[in-house]
């Protein structure tokens, strides 16, 4: 319980914090948690409700894997609101930001070619949109890990 509320207190950080148009890394794991969360669970507990409204129907076996996929996007929104007050150039970080790019990466083109394909409907492209700008940001925040601030000057 007393997790939930500290994750409705960040969720309310975050919603103050746009409104002064600062993002820092901390937000951004948190902002990807609140997207994650919920929606691993919803894949977790209603993948045959969940399918159908983005165009994809799902037979047995494809409910079982919505379910497992729904587990580890649960797991990485939690990953990422628990490893958010971590040193920024720890190992743990680095290790979270390279994994967090490169799922939103390879996401974002696989539903961009669900989308294009016809195999998701239109609202398929919103999550291709949506994994394209989490994997930008990712990268933006990785980059300080990359580079230190002597080199980016």
């Amino acid at each position: 319980m007393i997790f939930f509320a500290h994750y409705l207190n960040d969720c309310l950080e975050i919603y103050f914090t746009f409104n002064h148009h600062t993002m820092t890394l901390r937000n951004f794991l948190i902002l990807n948690a609140i997207l994650f969360v919920p929606f691993g669970l919803i894949m977790l507990i209603l993948p045959g409700d969940l399918f159908p409204l983005f165009g994809i129907d799902l037979d047995a076996d494809g409910i079982l894997m919505a379910r497992v996929f729904g587990s580890a996007l649960l797991n990485l929104g939690l990953i990422c609101y628990l490893v958010r007050a971590e040193p920024t150039d720890s190992s743990a970080m680095k290790a979270v930001l390279i994994g967090n790019f490169l799922f939103h990466a390879f996401d974002a083109l696989s539903t961009f070619v669900a989308s294009y394909t016809g195999v998701m409907n239109s609202l398929g492209w919103m999550f291709t949109s949506l994994h394209f700008v989490l994997a930008v940001g990712f990268l933006y925040f990785l980059r300080f890990q990359l580079f230190p601030k002597q080199v980016l000057g």
